[in-house]
């Protein structure tokens, strides 16, 4: 939940994992061929429409096993199967009514789809739940971010943070990370330190194209995102290159800034011959805006609001929006996070803290 702006050395090479009933499936999903005209506003973009995807909002509305979080990151894990990573997660604690009992959160955890069957992971017990990882050093944590497939392995960036101790708004980030994962049994193999005390979020997001693999990630200033971009191998492990605004250098200090105004989660992916970046108003607004590039740095111009977040008003806020391509051929499936500023409205109401989903037709740059 502290993840909002952005977001154990025994789980080195395995962890504990609890999943919630396997026997609690839902009805499958159904695709439809097409997007449908579903409704339209005047806050987005004339081009585009909007459906509510109902299938995957109540794929998430959950009272067993993982029943909330934030960062909704996902990955399709070449097997049929997506994984999807969460921040900041609930763990059980749901009642008949959707209001909490308790209020329980541990910092991250998984769940893995497999058609309409979730299976959560995460450590400890369902009774008493831990985090799926944690970094070694003491009184630290992990939140998510993006994660690629390679080479029959997981590859999953995790951002380490601390606090000074003055509240849930006091947070630094102190690491980043790179665990490996065995897709099959989601068992970490090992867990690689790759910065510390690092000024920008490498693994926010990762592009996989023909020739390189592309991390990106936010330097956040005063209240100014800005995105920058790194390239390596598939499997992350050669020497990085940055973009240095004309070049690529593999000194990260040449790095250069991308793009401006960026929200501390994003996602950039590649259709066709067209690069997306899609990203949320970064100060709590409900605006989501998909740009485009010709070349994985890019410039990404030719932005336009693709939709508004209905639920933002009050203490409610929506924030870091992803899109997930893999999921469907012609629409775009976008998923964003609601939170509240006010925690008794997470109790009151489980479905204040949690992602919603939409489905985006005509998004494609003609």
């Amino acid at each position: 939940m502290r993840n909002i702006n952005i977001f154990l050395l025994g789980l080195l090479f395995a962890i504990t994992s609890c999943e919630d009933d396997p026997q609690q499936k839902q009805e499958p999903i159904i695709e439809e061929p097409e997007p449908i005209f579903c409704e339209q506003s005047v806050c987005w973009d004339a081009s585009v429409y909007v459906c509510r995807d109902d299938q995957y909002i109540g794929l998430f509305t959950r009272s067993q096993g993982w029943t909330g979080g934030d960062a909704t990151y996902s990955v399709d894990l070449k097997n049929g199967k997506t994984l999807w990573m969460f921040g900041d997660s609930f763990i059980n604690q749901v009642s008949e009514d959707r209001s909490r009992p308790t209020f329980k959160l541990i910092n991250n955890s998984l769940v893995l789809q497999d058609g309409s069957e979730m299976t959560t992971f995460h450590g400890g017990t369902s009774v008493n739940p831990k985090a799926f990882a944690a970094p070694p050093e003491t009184g630290e944590w992990y939140w998510p971010g993006d994660a690629t497939v390679a080479n029959g392995k997981l590859y999953l960036f995790m951002h380490g943070f601390g606090t000074n101790g003055g509240g849930g708004w006091d947070f630094f980030r102190t690491s980043v990370d790179l665990l490996t994962i065995n897709p099959t049994t989601m068992a970490i193999e090992s867990n690689d330190r790759l910065f510390d005390d690092p000024t920008i979020s490498w693994g926010a997001a990762i592009m996989e194209d023909v020739d390189y693999t592309y991390v990106y990630g936010v330097l956040s200033a005063s209240g100014s995102k800005q995105l920058y971009v790194a390239r390596t191998n598939e499997d992350l492990s050669e020497t990085w290159e940055y973009f240095t605004g004309t070049a690529w250098n593999t000194d990260r200090i040449t790095a250069e800034a991308i793009f401006d105004d960026v929200s501390e989660q994003f996602g950039v992916f590649k259709d066709g011959n067209v690069y997306y970046l899609l990203t949320q108003h970064n100060l709590f607004g409900k605006e989501i805006y998909l740009y485009t590039s010709t070349v994985p740095q890019g410039d990404f111009t030719e932005g336009k609001t693709v939709y508004c977040t209905p639920e933002t008003g009050g203490d409610i806020f929506t924030y870091n929006a992803f899109a997930h391509p893999h999921v469907y051929q012609d629409s775009l499936l976008v998923s964003y996070n609601v939170n509240s500023l006010d925690y008794t409205d997470i109790l009151d109401n489980a479905d204040n803290y949690r992602p919603y989903f939409v489905k985006i037709g005509g998004w494609r740059k003609n």
